[in-house]
């Protein structure tokens, strides 16, 4: 997803935010990345920019519990 030769680029490209939000039109990738909250600023266009470093960051901060294929019954509880 986010390649090493786009380092140079401060925002993820618009291919690069359409991968992370698997959605096309800038409104619904607003509201994906609110709902995961992900800090973007809206561009002039209305498009959202969202910085590469915050992106690479919270990913690598996931862990591997969070990834559980396993249902959750204690949250029903």
């Amino acid at each position: 997803m986010l390649s090493s030769q786009n380092n140079n680029h401060m925002f993820l490209t618009q291919d690069e935010l359409k991968e992370l939000t698997d959605r096309k039109i800038p409104n619904a990738q607003i509201r994906w990345l609110q709902k995961h909250a992900y800090p973007f600023v809206i561009s002039a266009s209305g498009k959202p920019k969202v910085l590469r470093e915050y992106v690479m960051q919270k990913l690598r901060s996931l862990s591997p519990e969070s990834y559980s294929n396993q249902p959750n019954f204690d949250a029903i509880r």
